[in-house]
């Protein structure tokens, strides 16, 4: 059986394929030989061959466009119905393909941005490709012959995808893994007081962190700069750590606040995340939209409670009470229940429970299983000989 990888980044820095990228030890039993379509490919084995695709413009929408245009031309040279042929790409830059694998639906992402039009404006160039994208998205989701399967980080996403997919399409859920050697209960006790002291945080402050790359409007950072100014002016000692964003992005974003900035501190870019993370008491995360993003996870691992809203990907990683709260799209309804778990004891304190999410080695066994399972639903459905 060959597999065949097609994703422009098959690397441990993906967002979308870093679990993959460093899974190939598990992968490598199940197959005998493996392609990869990508623009830079990690994996260096004598199973693996990568077929380079050049990247011709820097700009990732035009490098999108030229790598589905590559990658399509190369794909018609194939038998999609070899049955020692297994075939996976990530979103919809292939039009048919064995394994589809999701960590994005534009489609459920303008959807909650018109449920909530006042704090989720996407800008032109969002919409613009996200609508030509999800358009896609509904042309490949309606057509029964596009996947033969559904691999989605999370629960209510795939339940979502299902809405458009034709009845008994196939589902796997396939959830983001976490380094358990960095992120885990030991590393945020041993850092806690030393981080604190780096960011001049007194040991009876309340902390709160947010971390994300960018995309701060749909993360929810509006919200969660709001709910810390209702909570001081309550009274509380409170402050959030903000992690992550290049410099003009949070330049940017601070030139919109137009207000108080007191307990809100950014740090941009930091190295050891985990150990940064150590300083707060609390994860914060009032995002609009996710698949289930990776952060919550690993501010799970260390112990950090939870406050999250209902995004897609809460229901992997949230129980209630035991690592936190579920919240309210609005800043009021936020602080409130902040400040309930303050008032109750509950804020700041430590748990070890991680839903659904794995550990690296979790995931690859999961990973192996779900290709060899894949193997023998393909090689169970017989292919039909052209009439003569």
């Amino acid at each position: 059986m060959k597999l065949l990888i097609a994703d422009p980044f098959l690397t441990a820095s993906s967002p979308t394929m870093r679990g993959i990228a460093s899974s190939l030890d598990a992968i490598l039993p199940v197959f005998d030989e493996i392609e990869v379509w990508a623009t830079e490919c990690e994996w260096d084995h004598p199973k693996v061959k990568w077929q380079k695709v050049e990247r011709r413009f820097k700009p990732w929408p035009l490098h999108g466009m030229y790598y589905s245009y590559v990658v399509g031309k190369w794909l018609k040279e194939l038998d999609l119905e070899d049955p020692d042929l297994l075939v996976q790409t990530s979103g919809c830059f292939l039009a048919k393909t064995d394994i589809r694998y999701i960590q994005f639906w534009n489609h459920a992402f303008f959807e909650e941005s018109r449920k909530r039009p006042e704090s989720l404006k996407p800008d032109l160039k969002t919409s613009l490709l996200g609508k030509r994208t999800a358009k896609l998205e509904a042309k490949l989701a309606g057509d029964a012959e596009s996947t033969r399967e559904w691999w989605v980080v999370s629960r209510n996403l795939a339940a979502r995808i299902a809405e458009q997919t034709p009845e008994g399409s196939a589902f796997e859920i396939l959830p983001n893994s976490y380094n358990r050697n960095l992120f885990k209960r030991a590393t945020s006790e041993a850092w806690r007081k030393t981080m604190r002291l780096h960011y001049e945080i007194g040991a009876d402050t309340k902390v709160l962190a947010f971390a994300a790359f960018g995309h701060f409007e749909r993360k929810g950072l509006r919200q969660a700069v709001e709910t810390i100014r209702l909570l001081r002016e309550q009274g509380h000692d409170i402050v959030l750590l903000i992690f992550g964003g290049k410099q003009a992005a949070i330049a940017s974003f601070k030139d919109s606040l137009r207000g108080e900035m007191k307990g809100i501190v950014f740090t941009g870019h930091v190295d050891h995340i985990e150990k940064h993370l150590s300083a707060a008491d609390g994860f914060f995360f009032p995002s609009h939209f996710e698949a289930f993003s990776l952060a919550e996870i690993e501010a799970a691992a260390l112990g950090l409670r939870l406050y999250l809203t209902p995004h897609y990907g809460s229901e992997m990683i949230l129980r209630e009470p035991t690592n936190g709260r579920l919240l309210p799209w609005d800043p009021p309804g936020m602080a409130e229940a902040i400040a309930t778990d303050i008032r109750e004891g509950l804020f700041g304190k430590p748990h070890g429970e991680l839903g659904e999410a794995l550990a690296a080695g979790d995931y690859s066994e999961r990973l192996a299983g779900m290709y060899r399972r894949a193997i023998s639903r393909k090689r169970a459905v017989k292919p039909t000989k052209p009439e003569v």
